[in-house]
């Protein structure tokens, strides 16, 4: 107390004070200076990610690429479609159709009607129903019997009705079937498909004339479909010299099969080359992630999505998912398809829809990969994106040639003190420098007695903060904008924020802006937010 009373009363004391102190500090700097050989360097901790695309194209069997040589079809032995009625004893027909679609089907319904439809070409024709039933499922037989003495006897009468009559009756079995089909995605799909062949009778003779089978394709919303329909019959024949067989049928009885081949290694091709969709069964594709950095990683975690934007250059283009945001931890690879016939679908879709319609369009396949990783330096927060593009022509599609990526970063510094000089040791400069520190410090507080400019509640808070959580804040200049599906918890204080970022393992991102400091944790569509005000 009696120094301090001696301090306070004299001026020259205290200049003495001052001067000696501030000797002391320059004598310090100056001996210090001299002992270190090289200032000290702030040595940033380095990182890199590493992207990498690779795929392999499956073909069909094709004579491009395989051994596959195409063989002559055998002819098939031509079943009589002419038959005698003085041997016939009755005719049975029968019906089948089969509903097929590019997309899995939930649930199909077909109402059928045969009628047979007797006409005199030209004059009249009289239509009469034979069945009409309606099954589910995608395929179904009716069988009906085709009555000639009943139908010849309608036309008999109808002949002598109007006064004109003929030598040949025409009959035509006809088959319609109305299809409404969902699928599995919920699109409806309602069609209409008709079939028909001619039967034309004479006093000795039934003649079955047209296709027996037959096929209708159509489109709707991207779903193509097709029905095909088959008749068949069975003439069955009275004992006689002409046929070794009691019964005639439209189809061959089977015959015993080879026994089927091992089934060879389906063909494929590497990346780079140029590929012909028509002969391309699948692409498998993969994408592999690597985070690397020359310092400690205590934890790290990441979060990927791989999407496909088809795009006609121009005009349109159209954003698919491909893999939905997955959670990984360290380096990974991550499996998909590259559909390029479902691509196709969509192209022919929106081209229908709106009547533009392209010769070339462009595939480009996105991953998207977000790195949280905590070092002794500090946390890495970034989204590493990387693509691969494509060309899809009318007949041929390529891909680019480079597969590998990568970005490099760096966060923090080390310090690293330079090697001892001439100067020899520095410990007791350090120590005067510190004295001569410690003693203007207290010179100068009991000199002045300033008192510090009052400090706002909120920069005090944000201060204590900081030095408080340092190792978990990551400084941004902005934060990442709030998507429309993000959810916003605000929280009431620092501490429940920095509680959620332990449990969850994430780092809590500041921004400080004029008037406020913003941090925040975004998880999976949540972003945890507390504002302070200043």
């Amino acid at each position: 107390m009696k120094v301090w009373k001696a301090f306070a009363g004299s001026r020259r004391l205290r200049i003495t004070c001052f001067a000696l102190a501030g000797a002391l500090l320059a004598a310090s700097v100056v001996g210090l200076g001299y002992s270190v050989a090289a200032p000290t360097e702030e040595i940033p901790a380095k990182y890199e990610h590493r992207g990498q695309f690779d795929y392999t194209v499956y073909l069909k069997p094709s004579i491009l690429y395989g051994d596959f040589i195409p063989t002559e079809e055998e002819e098939e032995e031509e079943v009589p479609m002419v038959f005698f009625r003085n041997i016939i004893q009755e005719v049975q027909l029968s019906f089948n159709y089969n509903f097929n679609s590019s997309q899995p089907l939930a649930n199909v319904t077909n109402k059928v009607v045969v009628s047979v439809i007797a006409k005199n070409p030209g004059v009249w024709q009289k239509e009469m129903t034979q069945l009409e039933e309606i099954h589910a499922g995608t395929e179904f037989k009716v069988d009906f019997p085709l009555s000639l003495a009943s139908l010849e006897q309608v036309v008999a009468d109808i002949e002598q009705e109007i006064g004109i009559s003929t030598t040949q009756r025409n009959f035509i079995i006809r088959a319609v079937v109305h299809t409404t089909a969902e699928t599995a995605l919920g699109k409806t799909i309602e069609d209409e498909f008709s079939y028909e062949f001619t039967a034309i009778t004479t006093a000795k003779k039934l003649e079955l004339k047209g296709d027996l089978e037959g096929s209708e394709e159509g489109s709707k919303e991207g779903i193509r479909y097709e029905g095909e329909g088959r008749f068949d019959y069975e003439v069955y024949l009275k004992p006689n010299q002409l046929y070794e067989t009691d019964v005639l049928r439209s189809e061959a009885p089977p015959v015993a099969e080879p026994p089927a081949e091992p089934p060879a290694s389906p063909q494929t091709l590497g990346p780079g080359l140029l590929y012909f969709p028509r002969i391309i069964s699948n692409i498998k594709a993969s994408f592999s992630y690597q985070f690397l950095c020359d310092r400690p990683i205590s934890e790290q975690s990441q979060e990927v999505e791989i999407t496909a934007t088809i795009e006609n250059p121009g005009q349109w283009s159209k954003s698919l998912v491909v893999v939905p945001e997955t959670n990984k931890a360290g380096s990974f690879t991550i499996s998909f398809p590259i559909d390029i016939q479902y691509f196709t679908m969509v192209i022919d879709a929106i081209g229908q829809e709106i009547g533009v319609r392209g010769s070339s369009h462009k595939i480009v396949i996105k991953a998207d990969v977000r790195t949280v990783a905590r070092t002794d330096l500090g946390m890495v927060n970034e989204v590493y994106t990387q693509t691969l593009s494509g060309k899809l022509e009318a007949n041929t599609l390529t891909f680019d040639k480079e597969l590998s990526g990568s970005q490099s970063g760096s966060i923090g510094g080390a310090a690293i003190p330079g090697a001892s000089g001439e100067g020899g040791s520095r410990a007791p400069w350090i120590i005067g420098l510190v004295i001569a520190l410690l003693a203007l410090g207290y010179f100068g507080w009991s000199q002045t007695q300033l008192r510090l400019a009052p400090v706002s509640a909120g920069e005090a808070e944000a201060a204590r903060a900081r030095k408080k959580y340092r190792q978990m804040m990551v400084d941004v200049e902005e934060l990442p904008g709030v998507k429309p599906t993000e959810t916003v918890i605000p929280l009431n204080s620092l501490d429940d924020l920095v509680r959620i970022a332990d449990d969850l393992v994430k780092p809590v991102l500041h921004q400080a802006e004029e008037g406020r400091h913003s941090y925040c944790i975004i998880d999976s569509g949540v972003r945890y937010l507390y504002v302070i005000e200043t």
